[in-house]
């Protein structure tokens, strides 16, 4: 497995972020960087913050880059969860959907006791929602 020092020179390297600039904008040395990258020295907390962020800066998409190969699998938009929710629905079985039903009946009314929905809709959707 990939240590993070390999990780962080692979985004860098794909994105084309050149270590002078990266440096530079976070404040440390290229040598500091350098080392950093070829697994000779570790860095604290906020200056791998600073990297990651400077990175971002120099090559947009490179710290989502970076963190998709640290987790080993491409990371999901919400508008994907949301096309796999609907596939799972689709695909759901009877007794599933009852299911699916009365969770999404339990938090509906859950959360419209925490907000502000007039009682008048409040009160028409009771009707429609028996939970």
């Amino acid at each position: 497995m990939a240590q993070i020092h390999q990780l962080f020179k692979r985004a860098m390297d794909r994105y084309g972020v050149q270590s002078k600039q990266l440096a530079d904008l976070a404040e440390i040395s290229a040598v500091h960087l350098s080392e950093f990258r070829n697994g000779r020295k570790w860095l604290s907390q906020d200056v791998f913050e600073s990297l990651l962020e400077g990175m971002e800066q120099l090559s947009p998409g490179s710290k989502r880059y970076f963190c998709e190969l640290l987790a080993g699998e491409q990371l999901r938009e919400k508008e994907d969860n949301v096309l796999t929710l609907i596939r799972l629905i689709e695909d759901a079985t009877d007794e599933e959907m009852d299911a699916v039903l009365l969770t999404i009946g339990r938090k509906w009314k859950e959360s419209r006791l925490n907000s502000a929905i007039p009682l008048d809709y409040s009160q028409n959707l009771d009707s429609a929602i028996a939970v």
